[in-house]
């Protein structure tokens, strides 16, 4: 068993470091939709809920210290990313809001 959780830390690491070089540039790309963001934050989020559970594992076995505080840093890294997408979400939404508000502004405008 013991193994198997290294083995499953090692492969959540391995998945954090390739998202950590990617979601970025993703996020910061002009052509992403809202749905593309919220798909994301859904990955994400389901990636810490993963992270969690292992935690929680690791605890119950009181495996050592160092192999916690490496799953701590690892769902830090996904809780990072998962509030660059919920930013850029919010930049999405706040752009809507400004788009309607400015066509509501207009003369004659309406939605």
């Amino acid at each position: 068993m013991t193994n198997e959780w290294q083995q499953t830390l090692l492969g959540e690491a391995d998945l954090v470091k390739r998202a950590a070089a990617t979601v970025p540039g993703m996020l910061a790309h002009p052509a992403i939709t809202l749905d593309q963001v919220s798909r994301l934050r859904g990955h994400v989020h389901d990636c810490i809920v993963r992270l969690r559970n292992l935690l929680a594992d690791m605890k119950l076995v009181e495996v050592d210290q160092v192999w916690i505080e490496a799953a701590q840093t690892i769902q830090y890294a996904w809780e990072s990313l998962a509030r660059d997408a919920a930013e850029r979400q919010q930049s999405f939404e706040t752009a809507i809001l400004d788009v309607r508000h400015a066509h509501t502004d207009s003369p004659g405008g309406h939605l």
